[in-house]
């Protein structure tokens, strides 16, 4: 039998590959990304309202926060330090996921969701770093 962890990986590869080429091609990330990134502690969220738990709800807005922030904050900035900045929280909210059970446990989370969203937090981190240290200028900057 496949572990849940090895399944969320799989369909973390099969979803983000895809999405991160459509995004780039249609010209989307200079919004998208940091767009995203403010709306991933609402996953959380949702898990947590899916299992009616208040704590758990609290707990992922409280740990959330920095996401929503930053994302909000950054999501119309055209600088290099802010692009770095958004990909540094995409990674680090993977780091998040990947350990997110050994901070709390919010009993909605699906047993996959955690590898599964560490993987396409981290791909879309280094994507963005990458992208944003290859680039030789950015909007208005």
């Amino acid at each position: 039998m496949i572990s849940p962890d090895i399944i969320g990986m799989i369909i973390g590869v099969v979803f983000i590959v895809p999405t991160i080429f459509i995004i780039n091609k249609r010209g989307f990330d200079d919004w998208a990304w940091p767009l995203f990134l403010a709306t991933l502690p609402l996953y959380y969220m949702l898990f947590g309202m899916i299992a009616m738990d208040g704590k758990a709800i609290g707990l992922e807005l409280l740990f959330g926060l920095p996401y929503i922030i930053v994302g909000w904050l950054l999501w119309k900035a055209s600088f290099r330090l802010a692009w770095l900045l958004i990909s540094l929280a995409w990674i680090s909210h993977g780091f998040y996921d990947y350990y997110h059970d050994a901070l709390f446990i919010n009993p909605g989370v699906f047993t996959w969701y955690p590898s599964f969203c560490a993987l396409v937090d981290i791909v879309v981190g280094t994507y963005l770093l990458v992208n944003t240290t290859l680039r030789p200028t950015l909007n208005n900057s």
